[in-house]
């Protein structure tokens, strides 16, 4: 990344610690099927990415520029990744039932005790005494969410949304174009190779002269398609104009060549 991001307000940090009350949005609860809140949510969703939507070149790029940098951010003046490895969790793309990758960032340093019953709730107010104000239960300590330290991991992480939602799309565009062009090559060569099997009897230097003729037409269309796809339609249309300027050239050669019996004709 190549830019400068600003510290995130607290009001701003609260909105997105509000998410340890979604238990969609929350971990380790969603992932452990205890609905009930038996396991008190540490770590909340900040970067996800799909396949399956619009624009998920940006999303991936975006959540693996976010994650390297919010290991970074928890790991600052240590030689291990202990901490990092504790406060950041990646899941998904391949282990979830959507194949939805999600990035969860521990909000709070340290731990809530454990019998702490009013943790997360309005009624524990911050600096209640048990034996004299109401909380919601006699061993609530106070309310954790006025008490407790934001991590520097979701400081950094809140920080990196903030800029991609108000600021930029991309946290690193370098990255985003470069998986971008990777990706399209990829679906470029695939869509090529079916559209050489419509034509059994050229050879391979021919497709290999065709692609050559065609390759400004071919390159262009990673302009116009989103999330580096390449439409085979598309595809084909330039690969059908460089086929008929492969072989106009081989006839242009063959014209210009002495053929027997006949004067030879003066290159043009």
């Amino acid at each position: 990344m190549h830019h400068r991001l600003n510290a995130p307000s607290h009001d701003t940090l609260a909105i997105y610690a509000a998410r340890l009350d979604d238990a969609y949005r929350s971990w380790p609860s969603w992932y452990t099927g205890t609905y009930a809140g038996e396991d008190t949510p540490t770590h909340v969703e900040m970067f996800t990415w799909n396949d399956d939507r619009a624009g998920w070149i940006g999303d991936k790029s975006n959540f693996e520029v976010a994650r390297d940098a919010i290991r970074t951010a928890a790991d600052a003046g240590r030689e291990d990744t202990e901490v990092s490895d504790e406060q950041v969790y990646e899941c998904g793309h391949g282990t979830s039932a959507w194949d939805h990758a999600q990035l969860f960032v521990q909000v709070y340093e340290g731990g809530c005790p454990a019998d702490c019953l009013g943790t997360h709730t309005k009624e524990c107010r911050p600096g209640c005494d048990p034996y004299v104000d109401f909380c919601d239960g006699d061993e609530c300590e106070g309310d954790c969410h006025g008490t407790r330290t934001y991590t520097a991991a979701f400081r950094e992480a809140v920080a990196l949304a903030e800029y991609v939602a108000k600021d930029h799309p991309f946290l690193d565009e370098d990255d985003y174009y470069d998986q971008r062009r990777e990706l399209f090559e990829k679906n470029l060569d695939e869509a090529l190779e079916d559209v050489k099997l419509h034509y059994p009897f050229d050879t391979e230097e021919d497709h290999q002269s065709i692609v050559e003729h065609a390759s400004e037409r071919l390159w262009d269309l990673e302009h116009y398609e989103p999330d580096g796809y390449a439409d085979w339609d598309e595809v084909r249309d330039a690969y059908d104009h460089g086929r008929t300027e492969h072989f106009l050239s081989l006839g242009r050669e063959f014209m210009r060549n002495e053929i027997p019996g006949q004067l030879a004709l003066m290159p043009a």
